[in-house]
């Protein structure tokens, strides 16, 4: 397992289970960019959360996530929304949460008229569109999406990130199935270090094991408060580290 947690150094792992194809450079980063796709498609994880923040333009409700066009949001590695918010002041303050996806397109279009005018109440993520409620805002109100979004490999071979810093071979090992498959088409080899990866059956044990759990744990610990309990049951309590999530 690399030591210092470089991209160059899960790069040689990967190298060197392909050397004797004489795995070109090209082959190698697509491989190891693949397999981070393979990695960040199995959740949504803590190093993907991020925000776009932006000004509504006013009377259009209707804005590209992916592209540029038509004052869109520009963001071609969207992968889920999480929240939005607005404020009345132009100058940025007192954000107001705004209910995001709670009803489907078409219904949302039986409430609100054609052209209505207003502040954010409802917004909703079509495809790549992002849908305002009601679709013609009366200002360029500041927003704020609140998304997940796929994320890129360090540039430089002696540089880091959460992915090889701390699940090195998750990387490795996703990228070496990647390449099994796809470049040397030996489906059993592939099979192999899927089962490294994900454990088997059905994604358990593993590599994500680690990162799942390590996920979870992070997320318990923003969203929720813990109460110590008290009574007669304390002694059977868990420590959140030694449960079991994903076998």
């Amino acid at each position: 397992m690399p030591t210092s947690g470089t991209i160059g150094e899960v790069k040689d792992i990967v190298r060197e289970h392909f050397s004797r194809t004489q795995f070109p450079t090209g082959q190698l980063d697509q491989a190891i960019d693949e397999g981070r796709r393979i990695i960040e498609h199995h959740g949504n994880f803590w190093w993907m959360r991020t925000l776009k923040s932006f000004s509504l333009v006013v009377d259009q409700g209707s804005y590209s996530i992916t592209t540029a066009a038509s004052s869109g949001l520009n963001l071609p590695k969207f992968k889920d929304a999480i929240a939005f918010s607005y404020t009345n002041s132009l100058t940025g303050v007192n954000y107001q949460q705004v209910p995001l996806g709670v009803i489907e397109r078409e219904e949302a279009d039986s409430l609100y008229n054609v052209g209505q005018d207003g502040t954010p109440e409802l917004v909703l993520v079509d495809n790549e569109t992002l849908l305002i409620y009601p679709e013609d805002p009366q200002l360029a109100y500041p927003c704020r999406l609140y998304y997940w979004t796929y994320t890129d490999n360090p540039d430089l071979n002696s540089e880091s990130d959460v992915i090889t810093l701390r699940f090195p071979m998750a990387l490795a090992y996703a990228a070496i199935a990647w390449g099994y498959e796809m470049l040397l088409k030996d489906f059993q080899g592939a099979s192999y270090f899927r089962s490294l990866l994900g454990g088997q059956p059905f994604g358990h044990g593993g590599e994500l094991a680690k990162l799942k759990k390590e996920n979870f744990k992070r997320g318990w610990q923003d969203m929720m408060t813990i109460t110590p309990r008290m009574g007669s049951n304390t002694r059977f309590r868990k420590r959140l580290d030694n449960v079991q999530i994903y076998r």
